[in-house]
């Protein structure tokens, strides 16, 4: 953001006082400000940016008369980092659960500028609206009305919408404030809001079936009438889009009233709201006009890194359903709250294309680690054996903020009650835990994994159960303190992954992530050039290979590889385990797996290989 920005000045004498003024409105302290005049060209008038800092364009104010009101631009500023996002986590949490919303209301948008745009009027909205509040209260003795607010003589000036305009998500958001602010109806919008916009029609120069030649005219009739039931079918999803923006605005008001201690949980709401509001734009072919420099004041677009990663995706609010349309009528039992003898419910997590997508500037290894982290989580099982107690642990590392979201046991309460006050996400804290060394009694237990990468099993990047799988068991091992070797292979000679056993999370996830596509050959020259020489196992030396394919694995036995047939068995003798995780809905690998030593763990489709190896990562626990 501020790339070939004009260079920042010193706060002048009454500049001061108007950030002075704004810092005790929200009872904080923060470091000065920087002042750019000119900036509002480049882009915003006015941002935030983490570590929090603030930044206003006075130039911009006074160009339209409301130099008296920079306070109110540094109140607002400021409004982002005390209430909404608070935090750059919650900032990211907050877009993900936009980006949430459009998954199910816009599945052919593009993720990332959505989430941002909703991110940044949900977060408004919450500032503003507090702000007014607080304003009212400051000047409650003066008798100043509504429209004497600083924070609402901003928005006077900010956000009417242009006339003509056909941004109904626009339109509903003005609205909104008029109702948030007690603003009389057609004040900062028309009263009512632009039409639905029609879906667009690609123009289709067909040419006649009769000049089409005659052994290809019955393809040609069926594709056209397949494109035009999809048209159809389009049309009449555009149709029963859910958007009534008089309604909606209503909604949004109560949304801001219930969540306004709770951005991350209330986004979802706005996000269900407001997403099919986008969708209409897309599927007409329009985009949004509305808001100043049609952009919001969040600058903060560092990617997000692996370990914020990970406490995004495992925040159980990003893996609960999202809620209904509040404007919704409830349609079954189950909407009307009568649940009690349902299932639970499964979630709605973005897929992990979806997770990519929005994600992309952030390292792609660290995204799949993450994604694929969180969704086993629930399936892993401590892969250990009984040791003897030795005192070990972790070394006490700093105080953090304990966050909404975070695991209630990482909650340190005598550090939190320290404050005398308990507020989630800004008394409560945490204590950090350095790494030490695992102690050597669990680092004996080493699991070699094999996983078939060949063109008949599912992209990583389009949600593996077999990835899935893998990652279960080798988090199971490494939460016992063991470490894994991750392997993925193909046909011959497409073999990759880690060459030495470790105990990085990202590092292995990426190695099972490896894809080649083609056909399935057991690399058994490495597999016995790793083996070779090796010492037999024993109670203080433990290592266990799995190997998962959706292939019956004869190659593994050298079928078709005569040279290394007597791999495998060899092999075997140096392991404490083998299990082959496959599925061979003949069994054709039964006999031979038996004479090598090794179990053979059959799966009727791949979906059922998590399961398989949760049990599994319980059936080697010793």
């Amino acid at each position: 953001m501020t790339h070939d920005l004009p260079a920042s000045v010193p706060l002048t004498p009454e500049t001061r006082a108007a950030w002075e003024r704004a810092l005790a409105l929200w009872r904080v302290q923060l470091n000065d400000p920087e002042i750019r005049p000119g900036a509002a060209a480049h882009g915003a008038p006015a941002w935030f940016t983490f570590p929090p800092a603030v930044t206003v364009d006075p130039v911009f104010l006074a160009e339209k008369g409301l130099s008296d009101e920079l306070w109110s631009m540094f109140a607002h500023e400021l409004g982002h980092h005390v209430l909404a996002p608070g935090t750059r986590i919650d900032s990211l949490k907050i877009t993900h659960q936009m980006a949430r919303a459009l998954a199910v209301a816009a599945p052919g948008m593009d993720p990332e500028a959505g989430a941002r745009r909703l991110s940044n009027m949900w977060t408004d909205l919450l500032v503003n609206t507090r702000l007014a509040q607080l304003q009212r209260t400051e000047t409650a003795a003066t008798g100043a009305n509504t429209t004497g607010l600083g924070i609402v003589r901003l928005g006077l000036a900010l956000y009417p919408v242009p006339d003509g305009s056909q941004d109904r998500l626009w339109w509903l958001y003005c609205r909104t404030y008029e109702l948030l602010w007690q603003l009389p109806t057609g004040t900062l919008c028309a009263q009512e809001p632009p039409p639905r916009p029609q879906p667009a029609i690609e123009d289709e120069v067909l040419v006649p079936l009769a000049q089409i030649p005659e052994r290809h005219r019955e393809s040609e009739r069926l594709l056209r009438a397949a494109k035009a039931e999809r048209r159809r079918v389009a049309a009449e999803l555009a149709g029963a889009t859910a958007t009534d923006p008089p309604v909606d605005a209503v909604l949004v008001a109560e949304a801001v009233r219930s969540f306004l201690n709770d951005p991350v949980s209330g986004a979802a709401q706005f996000g269900v709201i407001t997403a099919p509001y986008l969708a209409e734009q897309t599927g007409a072919g329009t985009r949004g006009e509305g808001g100043p420099q049609g952009t919001g004041c969040g600058a903060d677009d560092a990617p997000a890194t692996a370990e914020e990663l990970g406490r995004i995706l495992a925040d159980q609010r990003m893996r609960a359903d999202l809620p209904r349309h509040p404007g919704a009528a409830p349609d079954s039992a189950e909407d009307t709250g009568d649940t009690a003898e349902s299932e639970p419910a499964g979630g709605q997590r973005l897929t992990i294309a979806r997770t990519l997508e929005l994600y992309r500037d952030s390292d792609e290894d660290a995204v799949l680690a993450a994604w694929y982290r969180t969704e086993a989580a629930a399936w892993v099982r401590p892969y250990t054996r009984t040791a003897p107690a030795v005192p070990a642990g972790g070394i006490p590392g700093p105080v953090e903020l304990w966050e909404t979201g975070d695991a209630l046991a990482d909650l340190d309460w005598p550090l939190t009650m320290r404050s005398g006050v308990v507020i989630p996400g800004v008394t409560t804290r945490r204590r950090t835990e350095l790494d030490d060394d695992p102690l050597p009694q669990e680092t004996s237990i080493e699991l070699d994994l094999y996983i078939d990468s060949s063109g008949s099993m599912v992209h990583p990047r389009n949600g593996s159960p077999a990835v899935l799988a893998g990652t279960i068991l080798a988090l199971s091992v490494l939460r016992g303190g063991g470490r894994v070797r991750a392997t993925s292979f193909s046909g011959t000679g497409e073999v990759a992954g880690m060459d030495r056993f470790g105990r990085d999370p990202k590092e292995i996830i990426a190695a099972i992530s490896l894809f080649f596509g083609r056909s399935t050959s057991f690399p058994l020259d490495l597999y016995a050039a790793r083996y070779a020489g090796l010492p037999p196992v024993s109670d203080d030396v433990q290592r266990h290979v799995v190997v998962l394919s959706d292939d019956g694995l004869m190659s593994m036995f050298g079928v078709g590889n005569d040279p290394f047939a007597g791999v495998a068995r060899s092999v075997r003798d140096s392991l404490t385990t083998g299990t082959l995780v496959l599925m061979d809905t003949r069994h054709r690998v039964a006999e031979l797996a038996e004479e090598a030593g090794y179990q053979v763990v059959y799966l009727r489709t791949m979906a059922d290989a998590p399961a398989a190896c949760a049990t599994l990562a319980e059936a080697l626990h010793g």
